[in-house]
Parts: C-alpha cells; structure tokens; sequence
C-alpha cells in the first residue's frame, strides 16, 4: 500500500467500554500494517497486546461501565518503529508498581497460573516498549514495536 493509501487509515480511535467495540481495533490494525509493511508477527503482537490493554480497561478500570470512553493513537517514529498510545479515563492502575515483583518465569502448567498480573508480561513479552504515564483523570499507556531491517 502507498504513503498515500496510508493517509486514509485514521489514526486514532475513539471507542466506548464496551468488550464488543473492541471488534474493530483489530482490521484497524491490519489495515495499518499493510500500509506500512508490518511483518505478521509483529502485527500478532500488535493485536494482542492492544487487546490485552483494552479489555482490561473496560473489565477492570471502568468496571464494564459502557459509558466510558477510551482512545487508540497510531504514531510513527521513523519507518521502523510504530507506537500505539492508549489513553482512559479510569483510576490509574501503575502497572509498574515496584511494590509488585513480577516473575519472569513461566508456570510450569495450566493450573499454575493465577489471576492477575499477567497482562503486564504479556505485554513485557511481545511488545519492545512499554511506558505508562498518570494523566489528570486517568492513564496513558504507550506500547512500541520496532521492525528489524530484514523483516
């Protein structure tokens, strides 16, 4: 797809707290990596972690309150790096808080794994950057992906 084509694809959503609006990030995003030649495991990585991150707001930081709003921001730094910034209006969540360790290490079977926390690996895992910012009402969540010379 061109430069121009490109321009079409909007580069924001805004979508409501709602689990079914969550159906159109993803041939949102889909439409983006054709534009702009993203490798399908990256754009695996992008789907999955955007999912994580939005249901997560409208289960856990509206509460599956449908009245809510969230938004989803494209950005480019260059032609190998593409970011994804997530911004709610929902109490802030300090996914980071170093007052929670994080373990690393993988559960050596399905009944191992507990609710909670798993999102912030996940996201450590297929994303290449993850930041989190507190914004007056809510958070700002800004995950990077880089795409390698060679992909």
């Amino acid at each position: 797809m061109s430069e121009n084509s490109a321009q079409s694809i909007p580069e924001k959503l805004t979508l409501r707290s709602r689990l079914e609006d969550l159906a159109c990030v993803f041939p949102w995003v889909e439409s983006l990596a054709a534009a702009y030649a993203i490798p399908a495991g990256k754009l695996f990585a992008m789907n999955l972690c955007l999912e994580e991150v939005l249901s997560n707001i409208v289960r856990h930081g509206y509460r599956c309150d449908p009245n809510q709003t969230m938004t989803v921001e494209f950005a480019r730094n260059g032609d190998r790096e593409f970011s994804f910034i997530v911004e709610d209006s929902a109490p802030h969540f300090r996914p980071f808080d170093p007052a929670v360790p994080l373990e690393d290490v993988a559960p050596a079977a399905l009944e191992d794994i507990v609710p909670g926390g798993n999102g912030i690996r996940l996201l450590r895992k297929f994303a290449d950057s993850v930041k989190w910012e507190p914004l007056e009402p809510g958070n700002r969540l800004t995950i990077g992906f880089w795409v390698p010379e060679s992909a």
